[in-house]
């Protein structure tokens, strides 16, 4: 074969590309050195909710008084934009096939994320929980307080939606997709995916659990615990997470020595 043949042939070779999501929507576990399951059977899930535009944005404006500067259909053309872009992305379009919840967070910069859940994000979840679901509970089981006790992970990319913040009102969609990993295996993933992707934190997945309350509400089967990853506690192997408690919600902390377990999770965030 000649060069001139040897280099065209070269160039009609497409590189292999690894998939990133699996046809329901979890994140693929790709060359990872921290421990996640490989495979899945599937026995802690989310079920897919179906997205309610109007009650979601009732609830986040009652959560944040953000109608003075977005309105509902402000929200809905920003999520759908953020969707729409994720479709168009081969790699990418299979988180679509899972569950995602649309959300709003207020123009705010706060000095202490600790401090913050407590005062203002997890009222908030409390708030809209019971509004749905007065004869069950949301929970606080955190044994002490949250102020000076948790900032931005490292690689975990959870800085921008903070910066974002600061700067406006954010509209994102969570993607609760990181299924049957430790914690330092969804912080290592996510610095392997498209830019856009970050690791949900605590702002980001409480307005979720406020947009949809019943995010883990599930009367038959299990859902999976939901860990707070974009975040670093001052406490070596603790993280924060929301867990069902039968149909109660919960808020907790959790020693995870860095390992893995069939019914742990964590979330992907997207914001626009």
């Amino acid at each position: 074969m000649s060069q001139e043949a040897k280099i065209k042939s070269q160039e009609n070779v497409m590189p292999e590309i690894s998939p990133l999501f699996d046809e329901f929507g979890r994140c693929l576990p790709t060359s990872l050195n921290e421990p996640a399951h490989q495979k899945t059977r599937r026995y802690f899930l989310i079920d897919k909710p179906d997205i309610n535009y109007s009650a979601s944005y009732e609830r986040l404006n009652k959560a944040f008084s953000i109608s003075g500067v977005i309105s509902q259909a402000q929200y809905e053309s920003r999520v759908r934009a953020i969707l729409a872009d994720i479709a168009d992305d081969e790699l990418m379009k299979p988180i679509l096939n899972g569950v995602m919840v649309p959300f709003i967070l207020p123009k705010a910069i706060y000095d202490d994320i600790g401090k913050a859940m407590e005062s203002t994000f997890l009222p908030a979840v409390q708030s809209a929980f019971n509004s749905v679901f007065p004869e069950y509970d949301f929970k606080n089981h955190s044994p002490k307080s949250l102020d000076g006790q948790l900032s931005v992970a490292s690689g975990s990319r959870h800085q921008q939606v903070l910066e974002k913040m600061a700067d406006e009102v954010v509209v994102g969609v969570y993607f609760p997709c990181l299924l049957e990993y430790s914690v330092p295996a969804a912080i290592e993933r996510t610095a392997t995916l498209p830019e856009q992707f970050s690791l949900a934190g605590g702002f980001d997945t409480s307005a979720a659990f406020v947009s949809m309350p019943d995010l883990l509400l599930r009367k038959e089967g299990y859902p999976p615990l939901l860990w707070l990853s974009g975040l670093a506690s001052t406490e070596e192997n603790v993280a924060y997470h929301f867990e069902a408690y039968g149909y109660d919600l919960t808020f907790n902390r959790r020693v995870h020595l860095g390992q893995v377990a069939e019914y742990w999770a964590s979330g992907l965030t997207v914001i626009n």
